[in-house]
């Protein structure tokens, strides 16, 4: 036989075997989901809720990190307004006050060896733009009930989701209903600030009792009809994780003196090129939770799309250049780093001393504080730039946190509150998500096993957008279904037996989430689980910080796996810490006599 055919039946044979692998890790990508048979919730008038979510609405709770500073009447008025819409919860349910504006309500189960649940909600908003040219249709604390939709600062985030809940346990109240397990309701002050004065001395004090919670549910992710573009279906968003939080400042000092006789580093002119060097060395990319995600939509995504997140070992860089381009995507893959302040100079002709700006971080599940400040310090510190935090001395005093825990997927908490979206809206698909922002439930990691991020309302990408943004507004079809969505979902979680609970199998209590990423037990995927953690390389070593020249290299990257849960067909390629892979991530600055290169800006022609 000819060498030339032996070469080309070696070839074919390869060939064949690539794409046998391809279909293969394709098909078991998805994780199917069981059907599941629609219910009819209970009905509501949907325009009664509205007209009292608009009551709400036009109290103006805007919060501050700093308690003086909070206008503390339209608490007090919306405290009257819930005593006097919903005078049965104040009658039959304990009511406790925290730092004078928090309300945490505890409705006695019959059965108090149970462990309790809790469905949560903040009472602050952000603020508005009330003058005329804002844009606002209506205006944004008027509560105005107009065009199928109740409109107002706070409408979606998170009004909506606190009248939704009180109204949902006054029917049930109405009704009669005893729960099996205590509820607990638990409402912050200061969730849009930080949650410190609020939620997080309410979750303390349970604590404190001995608490441990079956199921917590927060605000989070809604059902959206239009954001993934290549599924027809709509999909609810259950949030399982949140990402950290952390704000550094970069604060630049030199000699000051005269514009006319610069020197070759000055404090904005250092100041621009950290951030600069930032921006242009983003953390590096992993994969593990995009495919998570994805994976739980099923046959329902494009297959080429389910081709190439199955096979990233192939596909891997074209995916991360996808996820890369699109900001929701990309924040989704990596921690984030984006500078929102800057500050320095007063006069045209005076260079001057210092300069300073703000970046805001958004940690990656696996990864921690610390971590995000040693490669910030190490890429951009050095006799003029350094790095601090932005409110404390510490890290460990300042408004930071890490990652949250990833809650279980393969709980029965979550096939319950799964398993009722589906029914209760039909055609729609669950996918356990990232939160790339913080709510209160992170507070509640120590005694919480089960904390999802869900607020049941059916939103386009439009509605969607307006939440923090302009014309905030809630249908009143969504006032009336969220309602009769947590009636049943209260009757559900709270008469949850120990025996249903078991069959699923007891997760451990959650540790500690001070302890750093390496030490955290990660939780082992179950076989219903598609998708193992990609390996990446996503933290620097833990070397004591030191101020570095920019033309020095980080600290030299290792991998570590990655907590989120998944399951068994990933990519298991464990990377090493070598500067080939990690030249992939880190654009390494010039020496100091080099010019430092970038893209010309297009010129008109």
């Amino acid at each position: 036989m000819p060498l030339s055919t032996i070469f080309l039946l070696a070839v074919s044979f390869i060939l064949v075997v690539i794409a046998v692998i391809l279909i293969a890790r394709t098909a078991i990508f998805p994780i199917d989901t069981q059907e599941v048979e629609p219910i009819e919730l209970p009905q509501i008038d949907g325009e009664s809720v509205a007209q009292r979510l608009g009551l709400a609405i036009q109290l103006k709770t805007i919060s501050s990190a700093k308690l003086e500073e909070i206008d503390p009447t339209p608490f007090r008025g919306l405290h009257n307004l819930m005593h006097t819409l919903y005078p049965m919860i104040d009658e039959k349910l304990d009511k406790e006050i925290f730092n004078e504006f928090s309300l945490l309500y505890t409705w006695k189960g019959s059965n108090p060896s149970l462990d309790p649940v809790c469905f949560m909600a903040h009472l602050d908003v952000v603020p508005a733009d009330e003058s005329e040219s804002s844009g606002w249709k209506y205006p944004p604390f008027s509560g105005t009930v107009a065009e199928g939709f109740v409109w107002g600062r706070g409408a979606i985030d998170c009004k909506g989701v606190l009248i939704g809940q009180l109204e949902a346990v006054n029917n049930l109240l109405r009704e009669g209903y005893q729960p099996l397990r205590t509820v607990y309701l638990a409402f912050g002050f200061d969730e849009e600030t930080s949650g410190q004065h609020g939620a997080e001395p309410m979750a303390k004090a349970l604590q404190q009792r001995g608490v441990k919670l079956s199921f917590l549910l927060d605000e989070g992710g809604a059902i959206t009809t239009d954001e993934i573009k290549a599924v027809q279906q709509p999909v609810a968003a259950i949030g399982v994780s949140e990402k950290g939080f952390l704000t550094l400042r970069l604060h630049a000092k030199t000699a000051s003196g005269h514009a006319a006789m610069p020197p070759k580093r000055t404090s904005i002119g250092a100041l621009a090129l950290a951030l600069a060097t930032l921006e242009a060395n983003p953390f590096p990319q992993n994969l593990g939770v995009v495919q998570f995600m994805l994976s739980h939509l099923g046959k329902a995504l494009p297959f080429f799309q389910r081709l190439a997140l199955a096979n990233t070992w192939l596909f891997g860089g074209l995916v991360r250049r996808q996820m890369a381009s699109q900001p929701r995507m990309n924040a989704l893959t990596r921690t984030t780093l984006a500078p929102t302040v800057i500050n320095g100079g007063h006069t045209a002709n005076v260079l001057p001393a210092e300069a300073e700006a703000l970046i805001n971080l958004r940690i990656m599940e696996g990864e921690t504080r610390e971590e995000a400040f040693q490669r910030v310090n190490n890429m951009v510190a050095d006799d003029i730039i350094s790095v601090l935090p932005y409110d404390a001395e510490t890290l460990q005093e300042s408004r930071s946190w890490n990652p949250s825990p990833v809650s279980d997927v393969d709980s029965a908490q979550f096939a319950l509150l799964a398993n009722l979206i589906m029914a209760a809206y039909p055609s729609t698909l669950v996918m356990p998500i990232l939160l790339a922002g913080g709510t209160d439930a992170r507070y509640f990691v120590p005694i919480s096993r089960n904390s999802y991020r869900f607020s049941p309302f059916v939103l386009s990408a439009e509605d969607a957008a307006t939440a923090h943004g302009i014309n905030e507004r809630l249908s009143i079809a969504n006032c009336a279904k969220a309602v009769g969505f947590y009636m049943e979902l209260m009757r559900h979680v709270s008469s949850l037996t120990a025996e249903e609970e078991a069959a699923f199998g007891a997760e451990e209590e959650w540790e500690d989430d001070e302890k750093p990423a390496e030490e955290r037990k990660s939780k082992k995927p179950r076989a219903s689980r598609a998708i193992e953690p990609e390996e990446e390389l996503i933290a620097e070593l833990r070397t004591p910080l030191a101020t570095k020249p920019l033309k020095q290299p980080p600290a030299q990257s290792v991998a570590y796996p990655k907590e989120f849960p998944q399951g068994e067909n990933a990519d298991k390629k464990a990377l090493s810490a070598s500067a080939e892979n990690s030249s992939e991530d880190l654009q390494l600055l010039p020496d100091d006599d080099e010019p430092l290169i970038v893209k010309p800006m297009k010129r008109d022609s």
